[in-house]
């Protein structure tokens, strides 16, 4: 074990303390590795994006290195969509337990000096571990419908959108379709860090423990050399 070879109230020597110190920082440090690790191996996601009149259809696909029970996790985390989504403001449940599940966001769509204030209520009906089907029934959008679905894919997951919008405000007509397919990759990258860094946070414990032991095995190691 990784514990001083000093008895109680004696001091510990350098091996001790270094020992203890490598022990204190391991599980921090495989924690630091695999944050490092998941973002840089975060794609751009694929976008299609057409307009037809007022109507703007948006289609985006990304591979997330999360196991799908995480991505559902984060794409359901309701209330707290706003923590880690791009331009939201406000996220929150507003229908009582029971009754159909209705979500009110507020924020901003767009890019750059490019932005639009939204403010909607979405019907949400759920199909668990598969897919997130909203529906707009208030708000400054004429219309919007669209769903989220993940597919399990090994150890990750193909998270995929695709929306229908009728803006309530005016959108550029020469440059809108790129300005609301950024926005829409910006938010979708948001919500791919926060399934990685869930999914690291959980692997952080299981290697946080392997190298414990691997701790113990050469703080031991050194004790019997001594």
């Amino acid at each position: 074990m990784c514990a001083s070879a000093a008895g109680r109230g004696q001091p510990r020597s350098k091996g001790d303390n270094a020992c203890i110190r490598e022990k204190r920082w391991a599980p921090h440090f495989t924690l630091l590795c695999l944050l490092w690790i998941s973002r840089n191996a975060l794609a751009e996601p694929a976008i299609s994006i057409e307009r037809d009149g007022n109507i703007i259809r948006v289609e985006a696909k990304l591979q997330v290195d999360a196991h799908h029970h995480i991505a559902w996790e984060v794409l359901t985390d309701y209330n707290n969509l706003s923590r880690f989504v791009p331009g939201m403001q406000v996220s929150r449940i507003v229908s009582s337990p029971g009754e159909t599940l209705l979500l009110k966001q507020i924020g901003q769509s767009g890019f750059l000096m490019f932005t639009f204030p939204v403010e909607v209520v979405v019907q949400i009906t759920e199909t668990p571990l598969e897919a997130i089907r909203f529906l707009a029934v208030s708000g400054n959008l004429k219309s919007q419908s669209g769903e989220w679905r993940i597919k399990q894919q090994d150890d990750r997951t193909l998270v995929a959108y695709q929306s229908s919008i009728v803006p309530g405000f005016w959108v550029p007509p020469m440059i809108g379709t790129t300005v609301i397919g950024q926005d829409v990759s910006n938010k979708m990258v948001g919500i791919a860090e926060e399934m990685q860094r869930r999914a690291a946070s959980e692997k952080r414990d299981k290697s946080g423990r392997a190298a414990q032991h691997w701790c113990d095995f050469q703080c031991g190691w050194k004790q019997a050399l001594r």
